[in-house]
């Protein structure tokens, strides 16, 4: 049986929240991809091994991490 790497991914990662649940999410070992506004200010800041996104590229996300088999049955 192959598994497939599991994300979490957070939007707003940026803010002040989103700042503390980044944080609180890799001390857990968890694989996390960070979506925001502006990548290459919060990169600068980011932790280790946190993938950021920008919104203006969030269909290559979708496509890369099979977002739509993940969703299937929610709606």
């Amino acid at each position: 049986m192959t598994f497939l790497k599991e994300y979490v991914i957070v939007s707003g990662a940026s803010g002040f929240i989103g700042k503390h649940l980044l944080e609180a999410l890799k001390k857990s070992g968890i694989s996390v991809v960070a979506i925001t506004r502006d990548v290459i200010k919060n990169n600068s800041n980011a932790l280790a091994n946190v993938r950021w996104c920008s919104w203006d590229n969030i269909e290559l996300l979708v496509e890369e991490l099979s977002i739509d088999s993940a969703l299937i049955g929610i709606i």
